[in-house]
């Protein structure tokens, strides 16, 4: 992977931003993020900057997105490419494949993590096992999902940084950057895809199928061709270009 990123065009480029561990440090809980009003006001120059060609396509639910950010002019994926909503004006829509994970399943899970001390987050479409505080408890984790989901071939367990997560199958976050790239603004547009994570390799991996920039954000193997080392590093990159931008502008 590469260190220096090429400078972007803002006439030319699609911008698809993962949330944490990207734009956010990590934290413990996924209520424990905090957004600062830089951030807020990086995002918002973006989005004017592109015409609007920039979305965030996260794991988080596009509520809890809301619900961190407030920013609901900008285009937003969530829960892994099975949320979608282009603009404030529209509903938040779900991929034709979705369906919710079984109640029966849920239960299950959440008796689970009782049992264990885990934190279980319950998106609209699919539910997630943090074990963050017990880092020891990931093989755990994983057989446990294994043996629930048995022969359901509906359903798959999604890897992240201590993050399991049951979710339908065959819908990730390429599902998401190839949705919104049928349509305009961002059709016809070069795709950026920054992300940190396990789940953004497939986002990767159709970046660089469409001749795009895909960029990794922290320490790990990837398939990505460039590296940034921390979210504090994607801001600043964003910042410079930013700054490059409103000055040749105002020649």
């Amino acid at each position: 992977m590469q260190n220096k990123l090429p400078d972007l065009d803002f006439n030319k480029a699609a911008i698809f931003l993962d949330f944490d561990g990207t734009l956010v440090d990590l934290q413990p809980t996924p209520d424990a993020v905090i957004v600062s009003d830089s951030l807020r006001k990086m995002l918002l120059q973006l989005n004017e900057h592109t015409q609007h060609a920039l979305a965030l396509v996260s794991g988080r639910s596009i509520e809890s997105i809301d619900q961190l950010l407030a920013l609901p002019d900008i285009a937003v994926s969530g829960s892994h490419g099975m949320q979608y909503r282009w603009e404030s004006t529209q509903s938040i829509q779900h991929h034709p494949q979705v369906s919710a994970v079984p109640d029966a399943l849920v239960q299950q899970c959440q008796q689970f993590c009782q049992q264990h001390g885990l934190l279980l987050e319950q998106k609209p479409l699919s539910i997630a096992i943090h074990y963050r505080s017990h880092p020891d408890m990931e093989r755990q984790v994983e057989n446990f999902l294994s043996t629930l989901i048995g022969s359901a071939t509906q359903l798959e367990i999604q890897t992240g940084k201590f993050i399991r997560e049951l979710k339908p199958r065959g819908i990730d976050k390429a599902s998401a950057l190839a949705q919104f790239s049928q349509s305009s603004p961002f059709a016809g547009r070069i795709p950026w895809y920054f992300g940190d994570d396990v789940t953004d390799e497939h986002a990767f991996a159709w970046v660089k199928q469409h001749n795009g920039i895909s960029v990794k954000i922290g320490d790990g193997d990837s398939c990505a061709d460039y590296h940034l080392s921390s979210p504090q590093h994607v801001l600043e990159y964003f910042l410079k270009n930013l700054t490059s931008e409103e000055d040749y502008a105002r020649q």
